[in-house]
């Protein structure tokens, strides 16, 4: 692929939660939303959440986008490739006067590897997923729960990282310089303070 082959500053990758189809409708009021999970490196993971929507149909239409920047080298890029991205259609009920709030459940839950990103053309695809859940696994006529989401990676050069001439710094290294050689990932402060809603 074009991102192989030459070293790397930055990765730009894109989570979009578009939407849900065949979602049972509940007899109790509830709102339901998307928790997706992304790698941060050293085992960890990054949880995401789209907003609520209260249910009206079993159709629901999200249409968020969320901006994840990945710094590294080729070493970081097959650690990337090695991650896969988990998603969930969560449901929570609606609170009461006296309930502030409620734990979600698992609706469905799937995944989608970054490999599969990578050999996509142009590096991006949008596709639907089936959320499986022993629960709920099926909708009332038989037809899965499905989940569209789409997915992208950009690789970024980094005469176009730098702003003003400052260096960019790694989170995990202590000095001020850039990454190119360092192999490590900075997702998390991208990830959680960059979140795009694309409405």
């Amino acid at each position: 692929m074009g991102v192989m082959g030459k070293k790397l500053s930055s990765l730009k990758c894109e989570v979009r939660v578009i939407e849900a189809r065949n979602v049972e409708i509940k007899s109790q009021a509830s709102t339901l939303f998307v928790r997706f999970y992304l790698s941060a490196g050293h085992n960890r993971k990054i949880e995401v959440n789209t907003r609520e929507l209260c249910q009206k149909s079993e159709n629901l239409v999200w249409d968020q986008s969320f901006g994840l920047e990945c710094q590294g080298n080729e070493a970081a890029v097959e650690e990337l490739k090695q991650q896969r991205v988990i998603f969930e259609l969560r449901r929570r009920k609606t609170a009461s006067f006296l309930r502030k709030s409620s734990r979600s459940e698992v609706v469905g839950r799937g995944e989608v590897s970054w490999e599969s990103v990578f050999e996509s053309r142009g590096m991006e695809m949008e596709r639907f997923i089936v959320m499986s859940e022993s629960k709920t696994p099926l909708f009332g006529d038989g037809s899965p729960v499905l989940l569209k989401i789409g997915l992208k990676v950009q690789a970024i050069e980094m005469k176009k990282m730098l702003i003003n001439k400052k260096e960019k710094l790694c989170a995990c290294c202590s000095s001020s310089r850039d990454c190119k050689s360092c192999s490590c990932l900075d997702y998390e402060a991208f990830a959680l303070a960059c979140a795009l809603d694309c409405i």
